[in-house]
């Protein structure tokens, strides 16, 4: 973990400062973001406790890399890794498609394990009147699963505080025909799940930003979930050059 650990650091630092040094017209951007939250929820399943989140993205016009990580603070709860890239086309003012693809990678998985995982979707994303409407379709070539999710948020703006309230609700459904392809065993999975965030950010300068967030998630028949409840919050800071 804590090489891990230094890997994402170096990467945060290094890519902030080649950031720095470009001029305000280069045609790219970079934004990266440190985050602590009190549980890792993923599509309605609690993944971790107590986590530190870095991350990295790139963009380039209308394409962009990504990577994430979620690195426990708990002993005996697993790293992982997520490497994205993705596109978004614009067909209207309102309307963007996107595709991507996501490498889900679990260094620290043993004894049957997932691995790793590779998904890639297509969505469509429309903003109208400050509320904006989201859905996509993932496929997970290792799990063989299908994953269907839509959203809807919109924010509340504080003007006189220099913040806003915004809100997203989702709700999605996941199956798998081999949810644990590393176990030796042919599992199926099916499973609902639904949530709603709820983040204050703060505009700490012209390129760094403070947010705080809550969070409930829920999700009905996942089998190896006992406790379905699940309620957290973060904190992150996040830069952009």
């Amino acid at each position: 973990m804590k090489k891990i650990a230094s890997l994402l650091a170096a990467l945060l630092a290094g890519a902030s400062l080649h950031a720095q040094m470009e001029t305000p017209k280069s045609s790219y951007s970079v934004t990266t973001d440190f985050t602590y939250t009190s549980k890792y929820v993923f599509r309605g399943v609690q993944r971790a406790r107590d986590s530190f989140q870095p991350s990295v993205d790139v963009s380039v016009g209308d394409f962009y890399v990504n990577l994430w990580t979620n690195q426990p603070i708990i002993r005996h709860e697993d790293d992982e890794i997520d490497l994205s890239a993705g596109y978004k086309y614009k067909i209207t003012n309102a309307l963007k498609l996107e595709a991507v693809s996501t490498y889900y990678w679990y260094p620290e998985a043993r004894g049957g394990s997932t691995k790793d995982a590779f998904e890639m979707g297509v969505g469509a994303i429309y903003d109208i009147a400050g509320v904006t409407s989201r859905i996509a379709y993932n496929y997970d070539f290792i799990r063989e699963a299908s994953i269907l999710e839509g959203s809807i948020g919109s924010s509340v703006p504080f003007p006189a505080i220099g913040t806003s309230l915004d809100v997203t609700v989702y709700a999605g459904t996941f199956k798998a025909d081999d949810a644990f392809p590393d176990s030796g065993l042919t599992v199926r999975e099916s499973y609902n799940y639904y949530g709603v965030d709820l983040r204050v950010p703060y505009q700490l300068s012209q390129n760094a930003k403070l947010s705080v967030g809550g969070h409930w998630a829920n999700n009905e028949n996942y089998v190896p979930g006992a406790s379905r409840n699940r309620f957290w919050f973060d904190v992150g800071l996040s830069a952009g050059f």
